[in-house]
């Protein structure tokens, strides 16, 4: 066995696209509000850092004091751009402002419209106030510096400034908030991709083969719910005329392969059991019940997980009076009253009602050694839905009173190392562990998809004995 996983797990595995595609549009909720989070994130921090600059634009007219020509007005602006630039933001006119109005934060930036004779000052600084006492200071202070250091150039105002009413630059929070947004929701899809496909549990049938201790017994693709005229989803079983046709085959070929092993095995009573809760063991032992109950004469279905029995809802006994199998295991009423048939279906079931908290010591008692004991040698198959392994030891101490044990693994659920754990401890008991089911199956790879014609090494009575007939 340890031979066969290591050249299996030689082989390169697939990356599972659409199972990582299924677990992000499950979590899309969960994504969205990630990528919102960090979109008001981002929103507020670039609210909280923005610098708001409020500008002020002079234009000035460049001219020479001798009266000459348009001609060479225009040539004295080109020749002498680069000199107003340095003048109106050199030191001389720093100095001058704060003579004028003291201390101001602010810069002067000064340009020439090109093909004109026309100048343009920029004022900037962080608050209206000082943009505007600022430009006034130097439209007080400019001819004089520009007599002392321009000689005949002189500079008039052509549009005076007006006082800033809105800050010149924006916070762009709105854009910031959207790309952090997008960003957030990057991160959170890679994230859960990345996990998904490094999350060491079973995502398809090879896993099975490959990571699991035990043989794979049937595959169980999903198989969605119907729903009533009363909006009530109903159990999923293969007597309900909407149970899918995929569906109830693949519980056909299930029940011949378990038919065969038992028979090998020469056991009665079979176990149907999972690591962790919502795997869907309850399902699948009851429509194997049924499934048997279409061959064999007796088949009594047994909910022993009294902690959170189940069975009693898939079978929609709800609104019907039974007696629970809790109430038989602490008193002395007869086998007769414990067992329930239902003609409907073609099954006996002993079912629980209520959850109870000493489970331990009824799953102990005498009573139930003799319960078993009586069923073993009035039915045919006995099957028995037990907790999860993880729930505790109830399932381990059931699975010595069975014959054999099926362990229902569902799709990227359970750990790996956790699920072959549990089939060590079911081989310690008494029970011959029949295999696994792959329960709740979605295609995981693109390449699965091949894969899913009816019958791939699960045909009836291929290597399993002689096929008999259904019970009508």
């Amino acid at each position: 066995m340890d031979e066969q996983k290591t050249q299996t797990s030689a082989q390169p595995e697939h990356i599972p696209l659409l199972l990582i595609a299924r677990e992000l549009w499950r979590k899309l909720g969960l994504i969205l509000m990630f990528a919102a989070t960090v979109a008001a994130c981002g929103y507020i921090a670039a609210t909280l850092l923005y610098r708001p600059v409020y500008q002020t634009q002079t234009t000035f007219v460049v001219s020479v004091r001798n009266g000459s020509t348009v001609y060479a007005n225009l040539n004295t602006a080109s020749s002498m751009a680069e000199t107003l630039s340095t003048f109106f933001e050199g030191d001389v006119m720093r100095k001058c402002i704060t003579n004028d109005i003291g201390a101001a934060s602010g810069t002067i930036k000064a340009k020439q419209i090109p093909e004109t004779n026309l100048l343009t000052m920029t004022v900037s600084a962080p608050t209206q106030r000082d943009a505007h006492r600022i430009t006034q200071s130097v439209l007080r202070s400019y001819n004089e510096q520009a007599n002392k250091l321009l000689g005949d150039v002189a500079l008039d105002v052509l549009c005076r400034p007006a006082v800033p009413v809105a800050p010149a630059n924006s916070s762009g929070a709105v854009r910031i908030a959207k790309l952090s947004g997008l960003a957030g929701l990057l991160a959170a899809a890679l994230y859960l991709a990345v996990r998904v496909y490094l999350r060491d549990t079973v995502k398809c049938e090879a896993d099975v083969e490959q990571k699991l201790d035990a043989r794979l017994l049937a595959t169980v693709r999903h198989e969605k719910k119907q729903k009533t005229l009363r909006n009530r989803k109903t159990s999923i079983l293969i007597t309900n005329a909407t149970t899918g046709f995929a569906f109830v085959e693949t519980f056909k070929r299930l029940r011949t392969r378990v038919d065969y092993l038992m028979r090998r095995a020469q056991g009665r009573t079979i176990l149907v059991t999972s690591l962790l809760e919502d795997e869907g063991k309850s399902t699948v032992a009851v429509n194997l019940a049924l499934a048997m109950a279409r061959r064999h004469k007796n088949v009594l279905l047994i909910d022993l997980d009294m902690k959170k029995p189940a069975l009693y809802k898939l079978l929609d006994c709800q609104q019907e009076e039974f007696f629970p199998l809790e109430t038989y295991l602490r008193g002395d009423a007869p086998v007769k009253k414990l067992v329930r048939e239902d003609t409907r279906r073609g099954i006996y079931t002993i079912l629980s009602r209520k959850g109870v908290g000493d489970t331990a010591q009824l799953l102990d008692s005498a009573r139930l050694h003799d319960l078993l004991t009586q069923m073993h040698t009035r039915m045919d198959v006995i099957i028995i839905d037990t907790p999860p392994m993880s729930a505790g030891g109830d399932a381990e101490c059931i699975a010595d009173l069975a014959d054999a044990a099926i362990l229902v693994v569902r799709q990227d659920q359970a750990p790996v190392r956790a699920l072959n754990d549990c089939i060590d401890v079911l081989r310690r008991s008494d029970a011959e562990v029949l295999g696994c089911v792959f329960n709740n199956a979605y295609v995981a790879s693109v390449s699965d998809r091949q894969s899913y014609g009816y019958g791939y090494g699960y045909g009836y009575g291929y290597g399993y004995g002689v096929q008999t007939e259904e019970k009508p």
